[in-house]
């Protein structure tokens, strides 16, 4: 944007007409082509412009020449979730006058869209990648496009839109991209369908890109998604405890309380349903009461708790009961059957169980793609079959249990 396009901008914000701001300076032709870039001018005509306008056109030059530095500055922001800084920076750029007619608009579009993403407005940021025409966008701003659209079929949380994020991401070139923070985005897509492989390869590349950019909320994040593609590991469980302390150390609760939540799933996979309770527990008191974290974590600390026999059915009774509310309230299809489940399993209704593990919970895990309620519940239907000596279900169950993998 060339000094007469920030005239035209100001000129038509003060609802003048070309005429008009020209009157006793210059003629209207004169105007046009300034405006235009198509004439030379002397600083004394841009003076008594600026004047009219009643703005100081060297501060209005210099502070859109900052308008890419800014919008670099609130993109790391974002990225390493420094919300004050975040949160300024937006308020900054709101106060731009020339920002939408700058050739920084989409740029500055995409990052509203990670903003709002940031603050679990997925509806808000798909509005905006539909309303940004793609036909010519620079290289950059197609990857950034791509990486932001990455990130949303990743929030929808089901199969199919990890396998879509998935596609979405392999089409970003880091040659012209460089942000490898996508990296860390493609290796949870991948974790979230069953590819432990790939999983753990981009995660291990983003926490070098996290390192080297000194993201240590992203550092923590990363080598969490590689844990959780590790099994039987001899140090596992203490490399938990090492993130975890460095989560307290940092302040980082929302981490804590992740990585207090997959440790605890490491203890219950080892049968110590104990040290799994516990871990869930703690997980919980950090989680927002009444989200779907909250009601997850409230899922995994009741199972291992009828698991390992730890609480009384009264306690047990209260906590299911609480998971059914909120899994209601929440319309959450996938936690209703999991409390349902829990509670047809506490009052030891056994053919109401198998029943409804048999038409409602697995055929819903099952179309979800819910790989690891599929291995479990699938094994627990396949062993009632066997121990019935229905051995033409288990057959037909087998089948189905091998297509879903």
């Amino acid at each position: 944007m060339h000094t007469g396009e920030i005239i035209r901008l100001y000129r038509e914000k003060a609802g003048l007409t070309q005429s008009q701001l020209g009157e006793g300076i210059c003629t209207t032709t004169h105007v046009s082509k300034i405006e235009r870039g198509k004439t030379a001018y002397s600083d004394e005509i841009i003076s008594l412009f600026s004047e009219r306008l009643g703005i100081d056109i060297h501060h209005e030059i210099e502070a859109y020449h900052l308008l890419e530095q800014q919008l670099h500055l609130w993109h790391n922001s974002i990225i390493m979730r420094r919300m004050n800084l975040v949160e300024k920076i937006k308020s900054q750029l709101e106060k731009s006058a020339f920002l939408e007619s700058s050739k920084y608009s989409t740029y500055y579009h995409l990052l509203r869209a990670r903003y709002y993403i940031l603050h679990q407005k997925a509806d808000a940021a798909s509005s905006i990648l539909d309303s940004i025409n793609r036909g010519n966008l620079p290289a950059f701003e197609t990857n950034l496009f791509h990486h932001v659209q990455g990130i949303i079929y990743i929030n929808r949380n089901s199969y199919e839109n990890q396998q879509k994020a998935i596609q979405v991401l392999q089409k970003i070139d880091m040659n012209d991209y460089q942000i490898r923070e996508c990296y860390y985005h493609l290796s949870i897509a991948y974790h979230c369908v069953g590819n432990k492989v790939m999983a753990y390869f981009y995660a291990e590349k983003a926490l070098s890109y996290f390192k080297e950019t000194n993201n240590y909320l992203g550092s923590i994040k990363a080598e969490s998604l590689m844990l959780l593609q590790l099994s039987d590991e001899n140090h596992l469980i203490e490399r938990y405890r090492n993130l975890i302390e460095d989560c307290d150390s940092l302040g980082f609760l929302e981490q804590k309380g992740m990585l207090l939540n997959n440790l605890g799933y490491e203890y219950y996979n080892r049968c110590d349903f104990a040290s799994a309770s516990r871990c869930f527990k703690e997980a919980l008191t950090l989680a927002e009461k009444g989200s779907v974290t909250y009601l997850g974590r409230l899922c995994n600390y009741t199972d291992a708790c009828m698991e390992g026999e730890l609480c009384s059915d009264k306690e047990l009774e209260k906590h299911i009961h609480l998971g059914l509310q909120l899994s209601k309230h929440l319309k959450s299809s996938l936690f209703l059957k999991l409390f349902e489940l829990f509670s047809l399993q506490k009052n030891q209704c056994r053919d109401e169980y198998v029943s409804y593990l048999e038409k409602e919970a697995l055929p819903h895990f099952l179309e979800t793609n819910n790989l690891l309620l599929i291995e479990r519940y699938g094994k627990v239907l396949y062993e009632h079959y066997v121990e019935m000596e229905q051995l033409d279900r288990a057959i037909l169950l087998t089948r189905k249990l091998e297509a879903s993998r």
